[in-house]
């Protein structure tokens, strides 16, 4: 919807015949929107005046256009922990609005993402960013407020996640959304993903790493010696995260529920004065339907009071999927994508959409020297429905076992949920 601003009002029919009219200028602005998978926009701005001013010309012509998405993560389910049934409970595990896109100038193309989300009865600012895309030295340029490149896990999409959490190994240490700049870069041969970022303070998460540091150097290195560009072809993966505190005074802080937000923390080592430096390794095989993945992530601290300390995790995940699919694979981002059903779910066709089983175990320590934040060991298992684009089911038990705290014992957690996705 445009029209012309600047339209001269009608002519008196007493006065003298008017010269041919020029051609109308372009119209000067415009707003669509539309559907496709999803709300779509296009906003056209044009200021043909501004191309003869030397230096401005360039943002005579501007364009901007983006999608609009949604997500809703119901959650229920039962808990037993030391010998105590709670009953079953609900909530909503994660509610999100966002919009993503481009802005046009001419040459120039900045890619944006702003995010709002509410989780575990909080509400957080998640993947505020713009990025640019050089045409030399780096693929991407990214800043703003967006999940730091640590762990395969934790950098992808919890739509693509086979299962209802991260494991908690990778809820300890993985820092999460954070204020930062990044720099990355794919190859192709060797096939390779880099990343570099500078990452600032965030808001505390349910599945992240808890410490509150001002300034933190993060680097992202993984190799794919194996990389079929076959869909269902195989892939290895390789992955080497590391961190370090750059900024003295701030406080760690460790933490991990037994992979379930109806659970409490179950381990944890409180809050420690100190610097740290975190190295995490990464391995995944893919091939047709199988797919299997591990970290380990170990951080170092120089503390304060306690010394020298030393925490760590680990964890191995198996994956199946019964209907044949494979699972996509992102060499931007170095992660699994969220599976595409060779049939969506229809089933007065005979459509059942993609199933994937799914089973892990996890360990973590968060005890050394005077600090008893506990071990815990952690199993897991579930299927994975996705229905189509839009609607995914899920279901997951857990146990858990925790030592070396005031609080020892088991937990034992049956989950379901329904994700929507727009």
């Amino acid at each position: 919807m445009a029209g012309d601003a600047f339209a001269q009002p009608a002519g008196d029919a007493s006065a003298p015949p008017a010269a041919p009219a020029e051609e109308a200028p372009p119209e000067r602005f415009s707003f669509d929107v539309g559907w496709r998978d999803g709300p779509i926009y296009e906003f056209a701005g044009r200021q043909p005046e501004l191309d003869r001013i030397d230096k401005v010309g360039v943002v005579s012509d501007l364009r901007i256009r983006g999608r609009v998405g949604a997500s809703l993560y119901l959650d229920g389910g039962w808990r037993h922990i030391d010998g105590h049934d709670d009953g079953f409970k609900a909530l909503v595990r994660r509610a999100r609005i966002y919009t993503q896109g481009e802005i046009l100038l001419r040459e120039w193309r900045t890619e944006y993402r702003f995010q709002f989300a509410f989780e575990g009865h909080r509400f957080l600012l998640n993947d505020f960013y713009l990025r640019w895309r050089p045409t030399h030295w780096v693929d991407t340029i990214r800043l703003g407020y967006f999940d730091s490149p640590i762990s395969l896990e934790a950098l992808a999409s919890s739509s693509s996640r086979s299962m209802l959490e991260v494991p908690a190994a990778v809820a300890a240490f993985a820092p999460g959304y954070r204020l930062g700049i990044e720099v990355a870069d794919v190859r192709q041969r060797p096939s390779l993903t880099w990343m570099l970022n500078l990452a600032s303070v965030g808001q505390t998460q349910p599945f992240t790493d808890a410490s509150s540091d001002t300034l933190r150097a993060i680097g992202r290195l993984v190799w794919r010696p194996v990389d079929d560009p076959a869909p269902d072809g195989a892939l290895l993966h390789l992955g080497l995260s590391t961190s370090f505190v750059l900024s003295g005074g701030g406080d760690l802080h460790y933490r991990a529920r037994p992979e379930s937000l109806l659970a409490p923390y179950l381990a944890d080592t409180g809050t420690i004065d100190g610097d740290s430096a975190f190295v995490g390794l990464e391995a995944a095989w893919r091939r047709g339907p199988l797919s299997l993945m591990g970290e380990m992530l170990r951080s170092f601290i120089d503390a304060d009071e306690e010394g020298s300390l030393t925490f760590h995790g680990l964890y191995g995940q198996a994956s199946w999927i019964l209907t044949g699919e494979s699972r996509p694979y992102d060499p931007e981002q170095a992660v699994f994508d969220r599976i595409v059903p060779a049939r969506p779910f229809a089933p007065r066709r005979g459509r059942w959409g993609a199933l994937e089983l799914t089973a892990r175990a996890s360990w973590l320590d968060l005890s050394d020297g005077a600090v008893h934040g506990g071990h815990l060991l952690t199993l897991s298992a579930g299927p994975a429905w996705t229905w189509n684009p839009w609607v995914r089911l899920l279901a997951g038990y857990v146990f858990a076992h925790t030592t070396d705290r005031p609080d020892t014992g088991e937990a034992h957690i049956l989950q379901l949920r329904i994700e929507l996705q727009l």
